[in-house]
């Protein structure tokens, strides 16, 4: 049976742990070559190498998305590699706690940096990529496709996550409008907003944090990194090939539920 991502390739940013890392392990295993992306060179390289000890289908690289020579950098490693580019996913985010009149311009700077400028910055280089070897092809698409994973928090406001809230809106926004530019080049943008995914936003471990969300969920559980990659696989097929500007929220039903009262209220 083939795979689902035979012999395409793709860069994955925010792919030393958590979800960038499921997305890029859930990529590898249906066939695709694969860049992994993170600031953090010694976890990136590693699990590079764990991946794929040969190091011919997967490799790693230190990218700060802080950094717009890193960005470019990182485009570059990965022609160098893998000679094209059929996918990219924007995973890296920093969470950036704090209620609005508590943050300072940094926090504020380095959240839309990370979480949205950075998203900007590949997927223009992406799709200009994209765009020359349509123009080889005298203007025949191939299957491509952007994936931005924000998070269900960019549709609610909370004053202690606000930064985290307003860029994900951002980002949300920014699938939208790409999505809408580069339909006539046959480059699909989406996004997945996760939720109640363990290890990601949620308390770092906390046992009441993680009891209060389990009770808040319809499914009645956390969902796994592993579960959201398996979404990016499909939005990155061609099971997804009519999919486009789309947000996928993965949640296990959480921001569509409406607890009951604990007692009757007038």
């Amino acid at each position: 049976m083939a795979k689902l991502l035979e012999n395409r390739v793709a860069i994955v940013t925010g792919a030393a742990r958590g979800v960038g890392l499921a997305i890029a392990s859930r990529f590898h295993d249906e066939g695709a070559f694969v860049m992994l992306a993170d600031a953090d060179e010694d976890s990136v390289m590693a699990e590079a190498r764990e991946m794929d000890p040969d190091g011919t289908r997967v490799a790693g690289f230190r990218c700060d998305p802080m950094q717009r020579l890193d960005i470019n950098n990182l485009m570059a490693a990965t022609l160098d590699a893998f000679d094209h580019i059929d996918i990219l996913v924007n995973a890296v985010s920093v969470e950036a706690p704090g209620e609005p009149l508590d943050l300072d311009e940094a926090a504020f700077d380095k959240a839309l940096d990370v979480n949205v400028k950075s998203a900007f910055l590949l997927t223009q280089l992406f799709a200009r990529h994209v765009i020359r070897r349509v123009e080889e092809r005298d203007g025949e698409p191939f299957p491509c496709s952007v994936i931005n994973v924000s998070a269900v928090s960019g549709e609610r406001s909370r004053p202690d996550r606000f930064l985290l809230s307003m860029s994900m809106a951002g980002l949300d926004q920014l699938t939208r409008g790409f999505a809408v530019s580069l339909a006539g080049w046959g480059i699909r943008v989406n996004g997945i907003a996760p939720g109640s995914v363990a290890g990601r936003f949620i308390g770092k471990g906390d046992p009441e944090i993680r009891k209060t969300l389990v009770a808040r969920t319809p499914m009645g559980r956390l969902g796994e990194t592993m579960e959201v990659g398996g979404v990016a696989v499909m939005l990155a097929s061609e099971l997804a090939s009519y999919i486009t500007g789309q947000i996928l929220t993965v949640d296990g039903g959480r921001s569509i539920y409406e607890r009951p009262l604990d007692s009757p209220t007038e």
